[in-house]
């Protein structure tokens, strides 16, 4: 119980940044996503990529975040876990989806009730 209490990383309740910002964030082009997030303080920015990171469908979107925050920020936030993010986020190439080859096609229940 204690260990949660130290652990600061945000919940759905505590969304670092306004809901409006983030739906922008999830349907701009790179270009766009890019310039909004560096328009995010630094602190708030290492808490987004955090955000995001622990919810799969945004995970993507936490890599990029994170790629654009400070070491020490993301370290600020969640410790060891903030070099543990970084690493991933700035291995090189290793989190771009924007190559739609590399994305694995959907079940359906459709599929599967087929056989």
């Amino acid at each position: 119980m204690i260990a949660a209490q130290a652990d600061s990383i945000p919940n759905e309740a505590s969304c670092p940044i306004h809901l409006e910002v983030l739906a922008l964030l999830l349907r701009s082009d790179s270009r766009t996503k890019e310039a909004l997030i560096q328009e995010v303080p630094g602190p708030s920015r290492a808490r987004l990529a955090f955000f995001c990171y622990n919810r799969v469908h945004l995970r993507s979107l936490a890599f990029q975040v994170a790629a654009l925050c400070e070491l020490r920020d993301l370290r600020l936030i969640a410790g060891t876990k903030g070099d543990l993010l970084y690493s991933q986020a700035t291995e090189a190439g290793l989190f771009d989806d924007s190559d739609p080859a590399s994305r694995r096609k959907g079940v359906t229940l459709a599929r599967t009730a087929r056989g």
